[in-house]
Parts: C-alpha cells; sequence; structure tokens
C-alpha cells in the first residue's frame, strides 16, 4: 500500500502543471516544518500539524497533533475517517487537501486555494517573529547609524577642540574630543590632561616640533652637540638605507602632512601611564651599524667606530685622560699602549691597599674611630655622590686627613696645622712661628740647674741662649725646605717646584677627573652589590697615580650582554644592556634611562598648608635612621596639587 502526493501548478499563461510523488509507508506527516512529507509553507499550519494513515489501503485517517484542528467538509475537526473511495476534501490553513483513489492507491492532491497572508511569506515570517516589523529598514539604520558616528567622532570633537582652544586649563567632565584619545598620557606629561592645546596646536595637524621646544627648550641644542654639531647632510648619509615597507610608510607619513624627524618620531605618546618606555636599540643602531662605510662612501669622515649592539659590535671605551702633566683632558685612542693619567697627585695604590704592613696597622688602629676594617678598602677614600653616579673627588681634609697630619704645633690643647693647598701660606706660617717665638730655654738658666762658680760660667750659659735667638730665623727657612723637600709633608703626595731663590715654591695642581666616561655613564649605586676590585683589577697592583684603572670593555662584558641576549663571551648572570642604559641622546646631564628592577621612587609628598613660615619636616619610612625623604613644606599654598602638579 502507498500513497501518492499530487500537485497541481498554473504558469502564468494559465497551463496546469501535475506532478505525481509516491510516498511510501503507513504514515504521512503534513505541516509548516520542512521536515514533513507534506510541507506548507503557512503560518496558519502549525510546524508538525497533522498525520495521515490508512491501515487497510482503502480508509484514510487523519489525526490532528498540536491542538490546531483542521477543517473538514465545512466543520473544524481534530480527527477524521474517510473513506478513499468517497474522497473528502480537508483545509489546512490556505490549502486544500483532497482524498481520492486510483488504480487501489490513495491520492493526496494538495492546492493552493486562497491568497497566502503576508506572515505565510518568508520574508513576512521574518518581520512576524523579531524586531523587523517594527525597526526601519537597513539602507535606513546604515544612514542613521553613519550620522551618529559624524556626530561623535567628528562633528562632536571639532566643536569640543573650538570652544576650548583659548583655554588655558579645561574644566573637569567628559569632552567630545577625548574619543580620539588612543591611551593615557605618561607619567612625564600628566598634568596636560585637560590642555590638549598645549601639544595639538591645530586641528587635523600633526604635533610639530614647535610644541614640544615650547617647553623643552634646550633639547636640540643639546642632541646637536651629542652629534658634534654635525650637518644635516652627515647625519642623512649615517642613517642605513631605507627598505621597501620603509619607503611606503614614508610616502604614507608624507601624504598626511606628517615629515620624518620629528620629536614624536621617538617620544610617542598615549601609550599609557607611567614612564616613557626607554628608546629601543634598533633606533642606535639604524645608524651607527656600518656608519663608518656609509659615510665613507658620502664623502665625510667618520669620527666614531661602529656599534650595533654592545654584546657582540662595541668599540672599546676611550676615557678622558691628562697624557702629560698639566695637559688638557683629551678622549684615550684606543690601541696606543698602556694609559696613564697625570692628576698631578703621588699615590701608590699596592701600598694602601696592602693586607699588612704600616697602613693597614694604622687602618685598624682607627677603626673605632673612623669606622676602618683590618686594612684599607676602596671606599674608605672614594665616595660615591648621593645619585649612586660619579665618584667625588678625593679631599685631602675628608680623606687623608686622619691619616696624613699637617699638624706643627700645639697651643693649650689646640693644635695648628699647615694650610693645605696654599703654598705661600705654608710658608707664611713657618716663617712666622720661628720669628715670632723664642727658642726653647736652655737647662743651664733653670733654676734648680747647678752652676760652676765664677763670671765665667754665668756668662757661657748667657751667649748659649742669645746664640739661639740670633740663629732661630735661619731654622724657619729650614723648615720651610723640609716640608717641600724629600720626606716633607707636601713633597710626597705632590709634585713640587722648588724656586731658584726665595720662597717661591710651587706645587703642581691636582685636577681629578670627574667625569672619565663623557660619552657614557655608569651607575655605581647599581654596582653596590660588587666589589672595587672586581671591577677595577689593576688597583690593587698599581704603583703609581698615573695608571689609569677605569675597567675596559671585556671586564663590562662579564656580566652585560646586548639588548637581545647577544653575547661573544660566556656569562653566568647575564644582564640585557640596550644603548640607552650608558648613553643619553640629548646629553642633558642627567642619569640615562634604567631598567624598572633597578628604578628607585623617591617622591616628595606636596600638599597644601596653612600661610605660615617655611619649615622642613622629615617623613621616614621605616626606621628613623634610614632617612628617605626629605620633604619640604612649601608657601604659599600649592593649588597645582589638586591637578596632579
Amino acid at each position: 500500500m502507498s500513497f501518492i502526493l499530487r500537485r497541481i501548478s498554473t504558469t502564468k499563461t494559465g497551463k496546469q502543471i501535475v506532478r505525481d510523488q509516491p510516498l511510501p509507508g503507513d504514515a504521512i506527516t503534513l505541516g509548516r516544518e520542512g521536515s514533513n512529507v507534506i510541507h506548507i509553507a503557512d503560518l496558519a499550519v502549525n510546524p508538525h500539524h497533522a498525520t495521515i494513515t490508512s491501515a487497510d489501503g482503502r480508509h484514510v485517517r487523519v489525526q490532528a497533533s498540536e491542538g490546531l484542528g483542521f477543517d473538514f467538509n465545512g466543520r473544524t475537526v481534530d480527527a477524521a475517517d474517510i473513506d478513499s473511495a468517497a474522497g473528502a476534501e480537508l483545509r489546512f490553513g490556505g490549502h486544500r487537501l483532497t482524498i481520492a483513489r486510483e488504480d487501489e492507491k490513495i491520492i493526496l492532491l494538495v492546492e493552493r486555494i486562497d491568497e497566502l497572508s503576508q506572515s505565510s511569506k518568508d520574508v513576512d515570517e521574518a518581520k512576524a517573529f523579531s524586531l523587523a516589523g517594527v525597526m526601519p529598514g537597513k539602507r535606513m539604520g546604515a544612514w542613521v547609524f553613519g550620522v551618529l558616528v559624524l556626530l561623535a567622532f567628528l562633528i562632536g570633537p571639532i566643536w569640543a577642540w573650538s570652544s576650548f582652544r583659548n583655554v588655558d586649563e579645561r574644566p573637569q567632565g567628559y569632552h567630545a574630543d577625548q574619543a580620539w584619545l588612543s591611551g593615557p598620557l605618561s607619567s612625564a606629561h600628566k598634568s596636560l590632561k585637560n590642555d590638549c592645546q598645549s601639544c595639538h596646536v591645530e586641528p587635523f595637524v600633526a604635533v610639530t616640533d614647535k610644541a614640544c621646544v615650547g617647553c623643552h627648550t634646550g633639547e636640540h641644542k643639546a642632541m646637536s652637540m651629542a652629534h658634534a654639531n654635525a650637518p644635516t647632510a652627515m647625519l642623512l648619509a649615517a642613517r642605513h638605507p631605507p627598505g621597501v615597507g620603509e619607503r611606503i610608510l614614508a610616502g604614507f607619513a608624507k601624504t598626511f602632512n606628517k615629515p620624518q624627524g620629528r620629536c614624536v618620531g621617538c617620544h610617542t605618546e598615549h601609550e599609557g601611564a607611567g614612564p616613557m618606555p626607554a628608546t629601543p636599540q634598533k633606533f642606535c643602531a639604524d645608524c651607527h651599524d656600518g656608519m663608518s662605510a656609509r659615510l665613507i662612501d658620502a664623502g665625510f669622515k667618520p669620527t666614531v667606530a661602529d656599534a650595533a649592539d654592545f654584546g657582540t659590535i662595541h668599540p672599546e671605551f676611550r676615557p678622558l685622560v691628562r697624557p702629560s702633566p698639566g695637559a688638557k683632558p683629551m678622549r684615550a685612542m684606543p690601541g696606543k699602549g698602556a694609559l696613564v693619567d697625570y692628576d698631578g697627585l703621588k699615590f701608590p695604590h699596592d701600598l694602601h691597599l696592602q693586607a699588612t704592613g704600616g697602613v693597614a696597622r694604622m687602618a685598624a688602629s682607627f677603626r673605632g674611630r673612623y669606622d676602618f676594617g683590618n686594612k684599607l678598602e676602596c671606599e674608605n677614600c672614594h665616595r660615591v655622590e648621593s645619585d649612586g653616579v660619579r665618584v667625588k673627588p678625593v679631599e685631602m681634609e675628608r680623606d687623608c686627613a686622619m691619616c696624613h697630619s699637617l699638624a706643627f704645633e700645639t697651643v693649650g690643647g689646640v693644635t695648628r696645622t699647615l694650610r693645605h693647598g696654599e703654598p705661600d701660606q705654608v710658608v707664611a706660617d713657618l716663617m712666622a712661628y720661628y720669628r715670632s717665638t723664642p727658642p726653647t730655654r736652655p737647662l743651664q738658666l733653670g733654676g734648680m740647674e747647678r752652676r760652676r762658680p765664677g763670671n765665667y760660667a754665668e756668662g757661657q750659659v748667657y751667649n748659649i741662649y742669645f746664640r739661639e735667638v740670633a740663629v732661630r730665623p735661619n731654622r724657619a727657612e729650614d723648615a720651610v725646605r723640609a716640608v717641600f723637600s724629600k720626606g716633607g709633608a707636601c713633597y710626597d703626595c705632590h709634585t713640587i717646584f722648588a724656586p731658584q731663590a726665595g720662597t717661591g715654591w710651587r706645587v703642581m695642581a691636582v685636577d681629578q677627573t670627574p667625569r672619565f666616561l663623557s660619552k657614557g655613564w655608569f651607575d655605581h649605586d647599581a654596582h653596590k652589590e660588587t666589589d672595587c676590585a672586581d671591577c677595577h683589577t689593576a688597583a690593587r697592583g698599581s704603583k703609581a697615580s698615573t695608571d689609569l684603572l677605569i675597567p675596559g670593555l671585556r671586564q663590562c662584558r662579564d656580566c652585560h650582554v646586548g639588548e637581545g641576549g647577544a653575547r661573544l663571551v660566556k656569562v653566568e648572570t647575564a644582564t640585557e644592556s640596550p644603548c640607552a642604559m650608558c648613553h643619553e641622546y640629548h646629553s642633558d646631564g642627567g642619569k640615562p634611562w634604567m631598567p624598572a628592577r633597578q628604578r628607585k621612587v623617591n617622591s616628595a609628598a606636596i600638599t597644601n598648608k596653612p600661610l605660615r613660615a617655611t619649615y622642613g619636616v622629615s617623613m621616614v619610612t621605616g626606621s628613623a635612621e634610614r632617612g628617605l625623604y626629605d620633604v619640604t613644606w612649601r608657601t604659599p599654598a600649592l593649588h597645582g596639587a589638586r591637578r596632579g602638579g
């Protein structure tokens, strides 16, 4: 037994096309869902509306399955038993189902007899079950959305910019042009949060160098000094040839009025709160890697060696030295043998750093008074500045006088000393001392001294005393000569120029170099856990102060590698060192960039105080001995504190 599904379609010309489709099985499903055997696309029909079955191949039973019935002979029923030989007509929404019998088969004829309601069409069905029926169309929605975008991100920001163009500082709150912000300002510029016009002077114009140098007045001059005032043509010739991608990007930048070489090309803003990131090593290597060959090809004489990475390609250090006594400091030339530096002093490091001997015994005797150890250490004489970078020059009164005394007389418990650094005053003091004081009273003139009787004995004692008085001025010249001669207080440490006649003694001027590496920085504070001798390896064996004890490139590479970890030797504890760690581009005299883990935060608190006289307050964190912060309240009240200034 089988069913035959017959569909009748009418063409535009009125011709009917009849198609028969065998339906195997004893049960036929009918409904709106596409999985039904008889699919009727009409919202008046349930997804699974009815089931058609036949038990004997003649009688047909139609049973509604979801509560919504069907029309049978003019009335609505939920089930109907039909004799296929007699036939019957059923109605499901706008469709008619005719049941008949033909050639021992049950014919199911489906026809659309009424115009479908709009909700029964596919496009209308989407409207009926979504917001599409009440919302405007896609085209209208696109136009409305586009207008809103223009208002929010173009017209609104332009209006906000023009409204506050001549205002020094905007009021608090949201402003439409904040929609253009790509990120928060760095800590260096956070005070400009409400003053966009200080940098963005003109709308739709990139930030110019003029806006930057309005505050940073000396950076361009310092940048030129860092490059030895090299001409622009030489600086351009030093740069590496741009690749295809760089040329394309440069073309786009030029098209949109963003010329190259601006401050913001390196110092990018709106990258996030906090300090500006360090300039990457590639910024320096783009010029300094292979620069010598490019400059020679362009007709220039290279003045610096190539440098691309501290761990692999870096020239030897060239510290400032005085190659001869009294000469001006000049950068040492590499490969010229042992370097010497004449600073005007005589000082044997090996003698003072010995673990035994007279110097060590004297240091041990001063342990309770000067905090020495069992012997002298480097830091007992070489003291680092408060910022941890430079080393203070050695001073006689502070670093040497505890051992090398200049005392020559004690009066009433007060010791008189010679004037250090003033040779003429030393001569004058000694002359005045010997001329203004009498010689020591001879013993023969003492009251308890036994004397020979007679006038001769008395005259002999008299002659002894007055002979001493007569020759005492000559003793002053002997004392002056002894001070400035070998074995004297001045001769042991200084170079002495004896006078041809008279007392015009001269001492070579002492010029201690405060900074040997003028093109780079070294942070002693960051290396305080390292022994001095680990870097200054030649100090313990140095016998003359002219020996240059500055560490070389090899000593630094024992710990420091390139920015990406590149190295030429095995390093156990490697510290990645980009160019910015030791070099400063603008040469402004400040400390260079350092890694965040080494960076100290010593910030002073600023707040409003009543208008009173200025007074000092110390805020100490931790134990009182540390003294990490020194805060001064300032008057009048600092209203800038409310703005984060």
